[in-house]
């Protein structure tokens, strides 16, 4: 009875991996389901000339896979689960009542935070669906409210989908279900991806083709290296201390370990969608206002200082949003205030530091620190790689799509997904 209640509530990795897949190839094969109304074949052409709709097609094809799947049924994907989940965590750091079932309700708490963030996601796919499907408007033929309702009905229905599918493989197959999804969402663009790079390298110099794919292969070892790296903290506990046991050994098998890249993929997540969606209000408010009468004058500013002022004002905004939810993200995940409170109620403390507010503030040091390392190196990496387009004599060359941050994304969620994959299977030889 035992062993069939755990085979139930703990699945074999041979059973996670099958639905994973399962789950994955169902996400595949919806994503060529159309959505109704819409003729891919003429809706294409038509949303490359109308530059009002092309900044929303940029965020369906950045979290959809691209392709035909920008216009299926499953064309929001994560993203209304992504924006909800951002709004939660922001709100939780000022809502006592929300921190208060983060830190102290235990398994109640996080329950009643995933339905808040089910609620959310509901309504953000609303509001997505509604306004996507209304930048759509002028492409659409017969258009009228019944049109705007029946598209509207299968976004939202597609993107609870799709959030089921996430909390699925989460539970019950192999890594965190949103970003198997993102990252299974970039393998399938690669193929499109790959050819352009192709494309803008032939006939060029086979140096500038080496040395890119050594800059991506460098880049990939430098995610690995953070995604791995871990500090050490040393820790004793009273139990410890009245045992007779060898200080040498005491000090060497009793520690705390610290990731380097505490945050995972998620602050690069939430970037990209936030940037992704910023960029595209700012494109469309700059459509606009250069038509009135007031803001004329922008139609005489030089192109070239246009772009750089642009691309300048971006890169900047990124580094610092990426900053941002990097700090936000590891304080979310590791407070200090409440590991020295656990230190107190387990009776351990830091080899060398007293107890209470010198822990506090080493353990606040140490991960503000751990956390700048792993902010500067994600900006460093970022924003070199994109600078690539730009200094490397080569015309028509987008490197963006990629690599960059779907190399970092996709390198950070295959690492977690390995050392999930090790840990089950740890798990299963001691059963």
């Amino acid at each position: 009875m035992n062993l069939q209640s755990r085979s139930k509530n703990n699945p074999s990795l041979r059973q996670r991996f099958f639905l994973t897949i399962s789950l994955l190839t169902l996400v595949r094969i919806g994503s060529f389901i159309p959505l109704p109304y819409i003729d891919i074949k003429t809706f294409s052409p038509l949303l490359e000339s109308n530059n009002s709709t092309t900044a929303v097609a940029t965020i369906l094809n950045s979290f959809s896979g691209g392709g035909n799947a920008s216009f299926s049924i499953l064309s929001l994907g994560i993203l209304p689960n992504i924006n909800a989940s951002i709004i939660i965590q922001l709100l939780t750091t000022i809502n006592p009542t929300l921190l208060k079932l983060q830190k102290e309700e235990g398994e109640y708490g996080r329950r009643k935070l995933t339905d808040y963030t089910r609620y959310l996601t509901f309504f953000c796919a609303i509001v997505e669906s509604v306004v996507t499907t209304y930048s759509f408007r002028s492409l659409i033929f017969n258009w009228n409210t019944l049109v705007l309702i029946q598209i509207s009905l299968s976004l939202i229905a597609g993107s609870m989908i799709i959030l089921w599918f996430s909390e699925l493989i989460t539970k019950y197959g192999i890594g965190n279900g949103s970003s198997i999804l993102i990252c299974f969402n970039i393998v399938s663009n690669f193929p499109d991806q790959l050819k352009a790079m192709v494309t803008a390298l032939s006939g060029q110099n086979i140096l500038i083709s080496f040395f890119i794919g050594g800059i991506f292969l460098l880049t990939t070892i430098g995610c690995i290296y953070i995604n791995e790296a871990v500090v050490k903290i040393p820790l004793v506990s009273a139990s410890q201390l009245l045992r007779n046991v060898n200080k040498f050994s005491l000090w060497n098998n009793s520690n705390l370990p610290l990731r380097v890249n505490q945050a995972g993929v998620m602050p690069l997540v939430f970037t990209s969608s936030v940037m992704v969606i910023i960029t595209s209000v700012t494109k469309l408010v700059y459509g606009q206002l250069i038509n009135l009468e007031f803001f004329s004058f922008l139609n005489y500013i030089s192109t070239n200082l246009t772009v750089i002022t642009g691309k300048t004002f971006y890169w900047s905004l990124y580094g610092l949003l990426v900053f941002f939810f990097t700090s936000f993200y590891s304080t979310i995940l590791l407070d200090p205030k409440d590991m020295t409170e656990q230190f107190r109620k387990n009776s351990v403390t830091i080899k060398g530091i007293t107890p209470g507010k010198a822990t506090r503030s080493y353990l606040s040091i140490t991960i503000k620190r751990l956390t700048i390392i792993n902010a500067i190196f994600l900006i460093v990496v970022l924003i070199l790689l994109n600078g690539l387009e730009y200094l490397l004599p080569i015309s028509n060359l987008n490197l963006r799509g990629f690599g960059l941050t779907s190399q970092l994304i996709l390198v950070n969620v295959l690492v977690d997904t390995f050392r999930k994959v090790q840990n089950l299977l740890n798990t299963e030889d001691i059963f």
